[in-house]
């Protein structure tokens, strides 16, 4: 068994090599553009750091591996923000000087890398030997020229590790640094006991507003909320706003550039035709690392299927192809003939490490018991069905469908171990023997698609940008537009900007703490709104700004205005607070004039509510009538047994409570080392969470995701 199967036990290093343009090929060949554009391997930075676009992949990957039920869109945020957080941990553990050294390293080689998890790299008592470890890099390093793809992956495997690692280090040095001495007291931990521990059993009764509104015909009149609001002017200050336009110059490559770029690729194009070190020669050459996959032709972006009709031999070439500014050339590499699809069968012998089991076999045993039943169905197939009921640890499938798995398409990247279920050499009624993260598997291929071609491509990409002598010339004629506009009024800024047949945007009004300016959209939104906000500026001043693809932005800010918050949302904001003093008046005046207050089997029936008996409530989680309601719970526990509240005003609705038993469950000081610990680990993830938001809200992050 190869390295890559070993370590295809610890699922999670599967997705962190997959390049951008095998998964552009699994979502949509169609969007695989959308990444060739200038700086598209740069999808962020922090602080003037750039974040990769592999990184975010490979972060977003990790978290979908684990995560399958959550939306993309919520993994995506999450890879984005946990990429954020560690830069700007690393940055804060550079600025105080801690380092990392050669020992720190390879102990967290041996503890915390892919390698400690690899059987045949670990000593007697199951940790990783360096030795054994440092002799197989040896090996891998005088692999110098690449010939197959499985050398490939394993290089890259280790270029990650060892890239990441002292980040990972960096990182876990500076919260080891903050959280020192950082504990909770062991009186904290008493009375968070006690919190959890006492209990209060309560009789009440619940009463929405709305029911109290439409009993006593409750409504508010305009000059009610005009009248509060007049009598409150200091909560309803004006708003500032800057009222900005722009003028957009677009960082273009001359006609001159696109020459010298095709003569450059026409050139290269004869290189790549005669390399034999394919993946080298594109690592070198490209702007993307190369992908060993091999993929169908459907999976294929419209050029690339195109091209196949007319030549798929090994070594027929494609391109240069421009597509936008982007130039593409391909070589055809590798073929071989796969299956789209496949319906099998399996019986899962799981074991206590493997994912979702609650089998607590040991996975030796486990591996036992998986050969003895393939050594049955090697002499019997017949036999599979009835093993399937008898042995098969996956309930769900092998109970209700005869250890069907269904169809397993290739383009969503299915994989059993080492037994590849698509190549064409796995026949019908095949039966094999395979290790993965939920177990071991015997696996029965029930039925095919035909087989169709799959090839292996080595792909060139270079994007065509601005020259120097492009770019200086934009900035000339930018500097000559700003000397002839820069005391002109807005109408005039417009209008020598269109003759000029820059894109304009006219009049965007913004307000200081919005990070985005509506039809602008760019990575430097928040750079401009706070620019515009400064107290020197001043109506007409104007501000030249260069974006990721140095696309220059002039600003002008025609006018600093202050307006009133529209009267419209502070009604809608203040009608729920009046109606429910209203409301508190009322049942105030109700309560002088009738005694049934003091029974809560009276109130019930004057409101006609049903009296909710022995509920258990306490400070630690003060749920009641599904609603976090602290005020209540407080009530409880202060009130005299027995005896009935006074209307209590709830976030939704009014409680009235009567407890009956209070339940104190305390233990010997010596239990608190408990509450300890979990307190500790809740402060320091408070502290790491406040940390985060205090280094993210003084920190300059530029989100380019939207290009995407």
């Amino acid at each position: 068994m190869s390295f890559l199967e070993k370590i295809r036990k610890n699922t999670w290093i599967l997705f962190m090599f997959i390049g951008i343009a095998l998964l552009s090929f699994i979502l949509d060949p169609n969007i695989l553009f959308k990444f060739f554009t200038r700086n598209s391997n740069i999808i962020g930075q922090v602080n003037g750091e750039n974040i990769s676009i592999k990184e975010y992949v490979d972060c977003f990957q990790f978290l979908k591996r684990f995560r399958q039920d959550e939306p993309d869109s919520y993994l995506k945020n999450e890879a984005w923000n946990l990429l954020i957080n560690e830069k700007l941990l690393n940055q804060q553990a550079l600025k105080l000087g801690l380092q990392i050294t050669n020992k720190d390293f390879w102990n967290a080689i041996s503890k915390q890398s892919i390698y400690s998890y690899i059987s045949e790299f670990q000593d007697s008592n199951g940790n990783l030997d360096m030795n054994k470890f440092q002799l197989y890099l040896k090996k891998l390093e005088k692999k110098t020229i690449v010939t197959n793809s499985q050398i490939e992956e394993e290089k890259n495997i280790w270029s990650y590790e060892k890239n990441n690692i002292p980040k990972r280090i960096l990182a876990k040095k500076y919260i080891e640094m903050l959280m020192y001495g950082l504990n909770t007291s062991s009186v904290e931990a008493e009375l968070n006991y006690k919190e959890k521990n006492s209990f209060s059993i309560v009789d009440y009764i619940f009463i929405p507003y709305s029911e109290i509104e439409h009993k006593y015909n409750i409504d508010l009149e305009d000059s009610e909320i005009k009248n509060y609001i007049k009598k409150h002017k200091f909560l309803y200050k004006k708003e500032d706003l800057r009222s900005l336009s722009f003028a957009i110059i677009r960082s273009k490559p001359s006609l001159e550039d696109e020459k010298d770029m095709e003569n450059k690729m026409n050139k290269l194009f004869q290189k790549f035709k005669y390399t034999n070190q394919n993946s080298i020669f594109v690592s070198k050459q490209s702007e993307k690392s190369f992908d060993s996959n091999f993929y169908l032709k459907k999976n294929l972006p419209i050029f690339l299927q195109n091209f196949i009709i007319q030549k798929n031999k090994n070594g027929s070439m494609f391109g240069p192809l421009k597509v936008g500014n982007t130039y593409i050339i391909a070589k055809i590499i590798g073929k071989k003939m796969i299956s789209d699809s496949v319906l099998s069968s399996h019986i899962l012998i799981s074991h206590k490490n493997a994912i979702r089991s609650s089998n607590q076999r040991t996975e030796k045993k486990a591996e036992e018991i998986s050969k003895k039943i393939y050594n049955i169905l090697k002499k019997d197939p017949s036999k599979f069905d009835s093993l399937v009921q008898e042995k098969s640890d996956d309930t769900v499938n092998d109970k209700n469908n005869k250890g069907s798995l269904g169809w397993l398409k290739y383009e969503e990247q299915n994989s059993f171990g080492t037994f590849n279920i698509f190549n064409e050499e796995n026949k019908n009624g095949t039966i094999g023997l395979t290790k993965t993260e939920y177990g071991y598997h015997i696996l029965r291929i029930d039925k095919k698609s035909p087989i169709e071609s799959a090839y292996q491509f080595a792909i060139i990409i270079k994007t065509l940008i601005p020259s120097k002598k492009t770019e200086n010339f934009i900035s000339s004629n930018v500097r000559k537009f700003i000397i002839k506009n820069k005391n002109s009024n807005l109408n005039t800024f417009i209008k020598n900007a269109r003759n000029k047949e820059y894109e304009t945007i006219f009049l965007k009004n913004v307000r200081y703490n919005q990070w985005i300016i509506s039809d602008l959209n760019t990575e430097l939104d928040r750079e401009i709104i706070n620019w515009s906000f400064e107290n020197k500026r001043k109506e007409r001043d104007i501000k030249i700004i260069y974006n990721s693809n140095r696309d220059c932005i002039i600003v002008y800010l025609s006018k600093i205005q202050k307006r009133v918050f529209p009267i419209e949302k502070i009604k809608n904001n203040l009608t729920i607070f009046l109606r429910k003093k209203k409301i508190e008046k009322l049942l105030y005046n109700i309560i002088e004039k009738k005694s049934i207050f003091r029974n809560l089997e009276k109130i019930a029936f004057y409101f006609s509510k049903k009296i909710k008996k022995n509920y258990k409530i306490n400070f630690s989680d003060s749920i009641i009538n599904n609603y976090k309601e602290p005020k209540v719970v407080g009530y409880s526990f202060s009130l005299k047994l027995k005896n009935t509240s006074k209307p209590i005003f709830g976030k939704n609705g009014i409680f009235f409570i009567k407890p009956l038993k209070n339940i104190y469950n305390y233990k010997k000081p010596s239990y608190f080392s408990y509450e300890i610990e979990v307190l500790n680990s809740f402060l320091r993830k408070k502290i790491l969470e406040s940390l985060a938001k205090k280094l993210i809200n003084n920190s300059k992050i530029k989100d380019y995701r939207t290009n995407f």
